[in-house]
């Protein structure tokens, strides 16, 4: 899970500054705004490894601090549009801010509310978590590392899908776990560049690349020669950059989630109303690797 956690701080942060102010007459001022950053994922439990983080937005000026964004006094709630079902999502003094309730088990093609009042202040927000991505590969999941070459990997091990809609949007997302002085490249620049350095050289491409690499595929699209009559991704392998330590997850992902990628403003893209961020869902896998030279 530690790319998810990752991205997540990494996404944070990024509202943050984008909603923050600057000492630029040109730039806009600042406005506290209610942060939702969180995607509900099919088949699982809304644990505090899925949480929904609420934070305020902080001035572009100020030092960040996670504790300090986090919104304390919340009041939270998911509603299942089917069932009308209510749940009260609560955070933990060890991880302010971060809402959760084990007890909602997250349905595939089912639609959520989500509802966040504070100060006054409520934001709302709704996702309907895509169909079951059925996945199937020789790849163990994320509970074991897979310990790999890159060198043909995609064709020795490739990702077979089969999903019941052909124009559901697939996310490949491909992050490395390693520090930036820790990270080679797997095909470096030249011999005595074989490492970023700096975290900007590591992550500063504007989707964090090259450190995370991303592939947005329509499910119709992931059809190749050499595998007929197959929906496969076999080519994820020319995604890793660097040797040792990488997360890749295979993600079928609403439109929220999918507006909020792509969008130029992705902080106002996100499906929330009176806030911002993003409420979405997912379904899939994500796979640990572990990239050692040839």
């Amino acid at each position: 899970m530690r790319q998810t956690h990752n991205y997540i701080l990494l996404t944070i942060i990024m509202l943050t500054f984008l909603f923050g102010c600057s000492n630029n007459p040109a730039d806009p001022n600042y406005q506290k705004e209610i942060s939702v950053f969180g995607y509900l994922w099919g088949n699982k439990r809304l644990t505090i490894d899925h949480a929904i983080f609420i934070s305020y937005s902080q001035p572009i000026t100020d030092y960040y601090d996670l504790n300090e964004a986090a919104i304390h006094n919340a009041v939270v709630k998911i509603t299942e549009s089917s069932t009308k079902d209510v749940y009260i999502l609560n955070d933990t003094p060890e991880k302010p801010g971060f809402f959760f309730n084990d007890s909602l088990q997250i349905k595939p093609n089912t639609t959520y509310q989500l509802q966040v009042e504070v100060d006054g202040k409520i934001a709302t927000a709704s996702t309907t978590v895509p169909p079951i991505l059925v996945i199937e590969t020789e790849l163990f999941e994320s509970d074991t590392v897979n310990n790999v070459i890159r060198t043909n990997l995609g064709y020795e091990k490739p990702v077979y899908l089969n999903c019941e809609s052909e124009n559901q949007i697939i996310v490949v997302d491909m992050f490395c776990n390693e520090p930036y002085d820790n990270a080679e490249y797997i095909y470096p620049f030249h011999d005595e560049h074989k490492f970023p350095e700096d975290q900007e050289e590591y992550d500063g491409g504007v989707n964090g690349e090259p450190r995370r690499i991303q592939a947005l595929v329509p499910y119709q699209d992931l059809i190749s020669d050499e595998y007929p009559g197959e929906h496969v991704v076999y080519w994820y392998s020319s995604m890793i950059v660097f040797y040792g330590s990488n997360t890749m997850q295979v993600l079928a992902i609403d439109d929220n989630y999918h507006k909020f990628i792509y969008s130029e403003h992705p902080e106002f893209s996100g499906g929330i109303n009176g806030g911002i961020g993003v409420f979405g869902s997912v379904c899939g896998k994500i796979f640990e690797l572990m990239v050692n030279k040839d």
